[in-house]
C-alpha cells in the first residue's frame, strides 16, 4: 500500500511541474527525471544560486530557445521537447556601478532529446569555455604600445593587484604577468583574468634593471600614468569576455 501511494504522490508532483528537481537524499545530487532537464546552480563556494537564467537551445532550429530560472535552492526543471537541446546558464552581478552577465560552467556539454538530461551550472572566476577554443571565463585585456615606445613588448611585466573583492566577494590576488606565461598567451592579448578591479603597474625588464613604464587606459583615454585603475566593461552579450584596454609607454 505503501509503494502505491508514493507513486501516486510522484505523479501529482511531476503533474504540477514543480520548479524544484528531484534529488538523491543525503548529497542533494539531482538525478534524471523523463522529460524533464535539472540541475542546480553553485556559486565559486559551492553555495546556491537562485534567480540563474537557464537556456535550452535547440541544435537543430535557429533562435528556437527555452527559458527557465534557478529557485531558491539552486535547482532548477524545465519540460523537455521534442529535438536537440542543450543546456546554457547565466547571472548578472552588479558590481562597482556596473553589471555583469557571467556565463555558468556546465558539467556536460553534450545536447538531448526530449528524453531530458541533468545539467549542473557553476560560476567560474577563470578557465577555458567547454566545447569553445576562444571562449574564457575570466576577462579580457587588449594590449597595445605608444607611437614613441622605444622597448620591447616581451621584456614587458604587468602588475594587477585588486584594488578590493573580487567579483564574487573574494578577496584575488596580485597578479605578475609576462609574456609567454597562463595569462599573457599572444603577444597583444592578455585573457582570463579573474573578473575585478586592479591597479596596474607595467614594467620593462632589464639586465641593468628595471624602468617603470607609464600607462593609459585605451577607452578613457587620458594622460599616460605610472598606474592606473583597471576596469573591465561588460559584454552583455556573450557573458563571456568582458574587456579592457591598456596602451603602453615610455
Amino acid at each position: 500500500m505503501m509503494k502505491k501511494t508514493t507513486t501516486i504522490l510522484l505523479a501529482v508532483l511531476v503533474s504540477l511541474g514543480l520548479p524544484a528537481c528531484r534529488v538523491d537524499a543525503g548529497n542533494a545530487t539531482p538525478r534524471a527525471e523523463t522529460g524533464h532537464a535539472t540541475g542546480t546552480a553553485l556559486d565559486t563556494r559551492g553555495k546556491p544560486i537562485a534567480g540563474a537564467k537557464i537556456l535550452l537551445d535547440n541544435r537543430v532550429f535557429y533562435a528556437s530557445y527555452i527559458h527557465g530560472s534557478t529557485g531558491e535552492d539552486g535547482s532548477y526543471r524545465i519540460k523537455a521537447q521534442p529535438g536537440a537541446w542543450k543546456a546554457h546558464a547565466s547571472i548578472k552581478k552588479a558590481y562597482n556601478g556596473k553589471t555583469y552577465t557571467l556565463e555558468l560552467q556546465p558539467d556536460n556539454v553534450d545536447s538531448f532529446d526530449d528524453q531530458g538530461a541533468v545539467r549542473n551550472f557553476v560560476w567560474k572566476l577563470e578557465g577555458r569555455v567547454p566545447d569553445n577554443d576562444y571562449g574564457f571565463y575570466g576577462g579580457f585585456i587588449q594590449l597595445s604600445t605608444d607611437l614613441d615606445f622605444s622597448g620591447d613588448l616581451d621584456h614587458v611585466e604587468l602588475t594587477l593587484t585588486p584594488s578590493g573583492p573580487l567579483i564574487d566577494g573574494s578577496p584575488g590576488k596580485t597578479l605578475r604577468l609576462r609574456p609567454g606565461d597562463h595569462y599573457w598567451v599572444d603577444r597583444y592579448q592578455v585573457e582570463d583574468v579573474p573578473l575585478g578591479r586592479y591597479t596596474v603597474e607595467a614594467a620593462l625588464k632589464g639586465v641593468a634593471g628595471n624602468r617603470r613604464l607609464r600607462i593609459q587606459d585605451w577607452h578613457a583615454k587620458g594622460e599616460f600614468k605610472a598606474e592606473l585603475q583597471l576596469d573591465f566593461i561588460p559584454n552583455p552579450g556573450s557573458g563571456r569576455n568582458n574587456s579592457a584596454s591598456i596602451v603602453i609607454g615610455d
